[in-house]
């Protein structure tokens, strides 16, 4: 595994760090926040487990190609960084949707335009609005730590 994919690895550790600590602010009105987002967790596990998977798989090829990017063809690196994050971001809530959309929309009876409505344009919706900003910032930084190590290879 090269220095790209470890940073991303990093970042998207980072990001997931962020996304808690955002969820934990959205739920700071309640009695005991921590244990309501252990219970949403668990009773979605399979969904954020397979968009965490998604999540690093993604990382590693979009990591790869960030780097060549950088490296090779010499583009913007916190312009690679962000849009490279981002891509990373939708796999992730594609990943973690689909088993919502499978599992919960279609097998019980749903027609397929409220499935998709429900399982994947509400999550998209949710998680791009408030981790737009978030993923923007990392990905720059990502980019820059990307190109830096293109100095280091040479």
């Amino acid at each position: 595994m090269n220095k790209a994919v470890k940073y991303t690895y990093l970042t998207i550790g980072i990001n997931l760090l962020i996304a808690i600590l955002i969820f934990l602010w959205l739920l700071a009105g309640t009695k005991n926040p921590i244990k309501d987002l252990v219970d949403f967790i668990l009773d979605f596990s399979l969904n954020f487990g397979l968009g965490i998977t998604s999540l690093f798989v993604s990382g590693f090829y979009i990591g790869n190609k960030m780097q060549r990017l950088i490296c090779q063809r010499k583009w913007n690196s916190i312009l690679v960084g962000m849009f490279g994050l981002m891509i990373i971001l939708i796999c992730g809530v594609f990943g973690g949707s689909t088993i919502g959309f499978i599992e919960e929309g279609l097998a019980n009876g749903d027609n397929v335009y409220d499935a998709i409505v429900d399982y994947y344009y509400k999550p998209f919706f949710w998680i791009l609005i408030f981790g737009f900003i978030p993923t923007f910032i990392a990905g720059g930084i990502l980019g820059g730590q990307i190109k830096k190590t293109c100095y280091n290879n040479v």
